[in-house]
């Protein structure tokens, strides 16, 4: 799940029962597997120019459904938080941009599975696409057991750091702690999410979140304002139902991959062992990819500390008018995924042409859903934001926040589409200096100057991040149109 702009405030309301979340999936079509296709050498994905269309479609609808489906009942889930007041908002939305450093860090690890993955099925190797799995699936149990006890025993310092105030860190503690044992669980949904995914399999990752998303939504509500036997835990509740969802997000997958899964099947007589020349594959793509969310994040987080400086209605108005946009950010996700799936498998297939034609039409798509749903956001922004709070101040800043985004609409679309290419090729590299130069000379130093030199306040940070965006779609789409990513080996 690396997401982008709206993942800084995402929520992951995946949640349930294992018991009943597996027993649901065992009577669904997910466990009707054909036998005789686990390991089966045929690509996934049909890799021909003439049905290039249809098989980006494909691709991309189940992952759009998903993640329009996650903005929903995500913003269903703020809307119960955004009743508790503007302190719960800042708390929630300072502890996720929290939660998310480490997870955008492991998706790292998880862009070089996917471009190794990818490789290996359009090359017709399930063999060696199922090593990388294992690998990747025992990175992300290490990495996990290791950022989860820095989440826990590092709440209260780090939430100091984003100048949150005392009323905010001690809501924000709590959340965070709740969070901290699921980030095991959580890399590992997000390694056998991807991994599927890169075998060109977006169905069963839809079916599987969008059960558990409707599932959580309950669940959080009855532990953010409390029924029946079970009290009102406010913040605390709603990451309680976050951490759980990880938990049954990472069996239920877990489940699929052992069964088997198209050419994929996770064995777990080998789960621990180490394998370095694998692993080292792995970190040769994926490590300037983690520098890349590594670096995003860290400016995000100045980004954050610039926006909270001026004040806790500016930053509520933020965080609100973030989930508002998700009606736009997210499905350029959907895309960028799928472009990084069909490129790796069209580059393993020994087929780049193909690769390069695939990338522009997901370009396009995205580009026009995009500028529609940003006009949504642009004219109906009061109405929207008015679902989550009452405050008036906070709904007049944020309505301002969506016209200023709407203009960030095409570069974004280029960046997740292009870049999710890029990545699918391996060239990591190279998306990461140019993701770079858009953060920190745009969002962070352009963003800076207006706020504290030009007294523009929140509008000036936000026009930093719309010349981000921008700017880097121009740099991002000259590199794709080079075409030297389709001469990458990894």
């Amino acid at each position: 799940m690396c997401r982008g702009e709206a993942d800084v405030w995402s929520v992951g309301w995946e949640s349930g029962c294992v018991h009943f979340g597996v027993v649901l999936l065992s009577h669904s079509r997910l466990s009707r597997i054909d036998k005789t296709n686990v390991q089966s050498e045929k690509p996934a994905l049909e890799l021909s120019e003439k049905r290039l269309t249809l098989t980006v479609l494909r691709l991309v609808w189940p992952v759009v459904l998903q993640e329009a489906a996650w903005t929903v009942l995500a913003m269903i889930i703020m809307v119960f938080i955004g009743h508790l007041g503007a302190e719960a908002v800042t708390a929630v939305g300072l502890s996720e941009q929290i939660i998310f450093l480490p997870v955008m860090a492991f998706a790292g690890i998880s862009v070089g599975t996917t471009a190794i993955v990818a490789r290996h099925i359009g090359a017709r190797e399930p063999a060696q696409a199922n090593n990388t799995m294992r690998q990747a699936m025992l990175l992300a149990l290490i990495l996990g057991i290791i950022f989860g006890l820095v989440l826990w025993f590092c709440a209260d310092q780090l939430l100091w750091v984003f100048r949150a105030r005392p009323e905010v860190i001690e809501l924000g503690r709590n959340y965070i702690r709740a969070n901290a044992p699921g980030t095991i669980f959580f890399f590992i949904l997000y390694c056998g999410e991807s991994t599927l995914r890169a075998s060109g399999d977006t169905r069963t990752p839809m079916v599987v979140i969008i059960i558990m998303e409707a599932i959580g939504t309950g669940l959080a509500y009855a532990l953010i304002n409390g029924t029946g036997f079970l009290p009102a835990l406010g913040v605390f509740g709603a990451g309680l139902a976050r951490a759980v969802a990880s938990v049954i997000g990472a069996l239920v997958i877990l489940a699929i991959l052992i069964k088997g899964r198209g050419p994929l099947q996770y064995k777990v007589r080998t789960a621990l062992v180490f394998d370095w020349r694998e692993t080292r594959r792995i970190l040769k793509v994926g490590l300037p990819a983690f520098g890349d969310q590594l670096q995003m994040r860290v400016g995000m987080s100045i980004y954050t500390i610039i926006l909270s400086s001026l004040g806790t209605t500016v930053y509520a108005a933020h965080a609100l008018a973030m989930r508002v946009e998700e009606f736009a950010f997210m499905p350029s996700f959907g895309f960028g995924i799928a472009a990084t799936a069909l490129v790796g498998q069209s580059l393993g297939a020994k087929k780049p042409d193909l690769a390069k034609k695939a990338g522009y039409i997901i370009q396009r798509y995205c580009m026009v859903t995009m500028v529609i749903l940003g006009l949504i956001t642009f004219v109906y922004g009061r109405q929207l934001l008015s679902l989550f709070i009452n405050d008036p101040e906070v709904i007049r800043t944020g309505a301002l926040g969506l016209k200023i985004w709407a203009f960030a609409m095409p570069g974004m679309a280029t960046n997740q589409s292009l870049a999710g290419g890029l990545r699918g090729s391996g060239d990591t590299r190279w998306v990461f200096i140019l993701t770079t130069i858009g953060m920190w000379t745009m969002r962070v130093g352009c963003g800076a100057l207006m706020v504290f030199l030009f007294n523009l306040g929140a509008p000036g940070a936000w026009i930093g991040a719309v010349l981000d965006h921008n700017v880097r779609a121009i740099l991002i789409w000259r590199r794709f149109a080079g075409g030297k990513w389709q001469k990458i080996e990894v």
